[in-house]
């Protein structure tokens, strides 16, 4: 890969397919995207779920959040109101997207490459 246009954490418990709630997710997938939409496997990140039985502690929610900070993109199966805010608060987009790695990461810069034809449209 030449260089990464962006950076991806994908709930994951196998690295092959989006199965994981954001706030009970044991490890994240990280990949980084080029422009062309092709992905390279950095890391499995392991982290300590934020989730404990359906309500959350807010400073383990920013722990959990830190633990994804260097990505622009969440992609997990679920995730909840309190997660997305916190993600999105910290300039991370947050998108539930249950299915394959390989389709969520297309679907991700599908709609990456529509935004950016329809703010150059816009633009002109």
């Amino acid at each position: 890969m030449d260089k990464a246009a962006y950076r991806v954490a994908l709930a994951s418990t196998d690295n092959l397919f989006v199965d994981q709630h954001f706030g009970r997710a044991e490890s994240f997938l990280i990949v980084d995207v080029d422009e062309n939409g092709e992905y390279e496997e950095i890391e499995q990140r392991f982290v300590i779920p934020v989730c404990m039985g359906g309500h959350h502690d807010q400073n383990k929610l920013k722990k959990g959040v830190d633990g994804v900070s260097d990505c622009n993109f969440v992609i997990a199966a679920r995730i909840g109101g309190g997660a997305q805010a916190e993600l999105e608060d910290r300039g991370i987009a947050a998108f539930e997207m249950p299915g394959t790695v390989e389709e969520a990461l297309k679907k991700l810069d599908g709609y990456l490459k529509l935004l950016e034809e329809m703010n150059s449209i816009s633009g002109q």
